[in-house]
């Protein structure tokens, strides 16, 4: 009997082992990034801090008087603490609409404003929770006016969105669990409930096999078994909404794809993918945003700071600071300045996924929400 128990023992840690090791050679691979990044056109004293946070900042969202919002991200767990999601006036980070009405919320990740002034705000199921809900919130109450939940399964990963001008379609983009889960950018009618769920093996939405440098190392999780490596993340709609821009995280190249056919369901994906267009090399991203003169903005998670894509395909670092661990969300406000966090993901994610103490989010205190004035930006 003792014969046995200690062959199974064995064979248990031989699989435990064998296990490991693919997940190790699949899932933890990732080569150091080629920079991309210029000697910034921008000095880093001129970003100015519109607030500071005690907790991680997510999403930054402003809308077309000015009114400016900005969440907690939800890897820190912050709701265990109290409000997670906020109005910032003068400064100061007032709870939105109320500390009540965010008793019922799971984690907001995304948020963008629409041009009937609603704040539409997403809520992944992947991050321990049933099916991921959309909402919009009537800026002029304050009013919830729209709730949707997806089926269960249905975008997990649902982390960034855009409102057209109409209203009538929204467009998200689902990152994937690494490569665990496959990537894809969705096409959803309110009015109608219609989904579509698109590019999904196209590779323009898939992370390629780059590892994220930052000021604690390269970015993996479980002790380097699986490397942080992250699909479709950032979108932003042309001014004349012609076209859906993209990026994956984990990728070289930018990306657009038209949106009326992104929305067409009589177009099929081989046909779709026809349609993308690559608009050159990127930086490891996250957010995305246009300047006022429709210049694609993207964040610059390995250097700090924001990039952005000249009319002739050419990049050029805007801003690089140091001190900025991870350039997250990122908006253009009305008046043309530009604000991004600084989500400092690496300074407080768990090896295993774990809710950091509130010890560890302490730590690396204060947190912000940075901006460039306009002057800066539209030289």
């Amino acid at each position: 009997m003792k014969t046995w128990t200690l062959r199974i023992g064995a064979l248990l840690i031989a699989i435990l082992a064998v296990g490991l090791l693919w997940l190790k050679v699949v899932h933890g691979g990732g080569r150091p990034y080629p920079s991309a990044a210029t000697k910034p056109t921008i000095p880093a004293s001129a970003m100015e801090t519109v607030a500071t946070l005690d907790f991680p900042p997510g999403n930054v969202a402003v809308a077309a008087d000015g009114r400016t919002f900005v969440n907690y991200h939800p890897f820190a767990k912050a709701e265990r603490f109290g409000p997670t999601m906020f109005e910032v006036l003068d400064g100061r980070l007032v709870p939105w609409p109320s500390v009540q009405a965010q008793k019922d919320w799971q984690g907001v990740f995304g948020m963008t404003v629409d041009a009937q002034q609603r704040l539409w705000l997403i809520e992944p199921a992947g991050l321990d929770h049933d099916r991921t809900r959309l909402t919009a919130w009537d800026l002029a109450s304050n009013v919830k006016v729209f709730e949707h939940s997806f089926a269960k399964g249905v975008l997990p990963f649902a982390q960034d969105l855009r409102v057209t001008a109409d209203g009538h379609r929204v467009i998200l983009a689902d990152t994937g669990l690494f490569k665990f889960t496959r990537p894809s950018i969705a096409v959803f009618e309110p009015g109608t409930g219609r989904l579509l769920q698109r590019l999904d093996r196209h590779p323009s939405t898939q992370p390629q096999d780059w590892t994220i440098a930052t000021p604690f190392g390269y970015h993996k999780l479980g002790y380097g078994l699986v490397n942080f490596a992250v699909g479709v993340d950032g979108i932003e709609l042309s001014q004349d909404e012609k076209w859906l821009y993209y990026a994956a995280m984990s990728h070289q190249r930018l990306y657009r794809v038209p949106l009326a056919a992104l929305s067409d369901p009589a177009i099929d994906e081989v046909a779709l993918g026809k349609l993308v267009e690559d608009r050159g090399i990127k930086p490891l991203s996250d957010g995305i945003t246009l300047d006022a003169a429709g210049r694609v903005i993207l964040t610059d998670v390995e250097h700090g700071g924001l990039m952005r894509r000249l009319d002739d395909g050419r990049l050029e670092t805007l801003v690089s600071d140091p001190k900025v661990i991870w350039a997250d969300g990122v908006v253009r406000a009305p008046e043309g300045a530009l604000l991004f966090t600084d989500s400092a993901i690496p300074a407080y994610i768990d090896q295993l996924a774990r809710p950091p103490s509130l010890e560890r989010i302490a730590a690396h205190r204060p947190y912000r929400l940075l901006r460039i004035p306009a002057a800066h930006v539209n030289r």
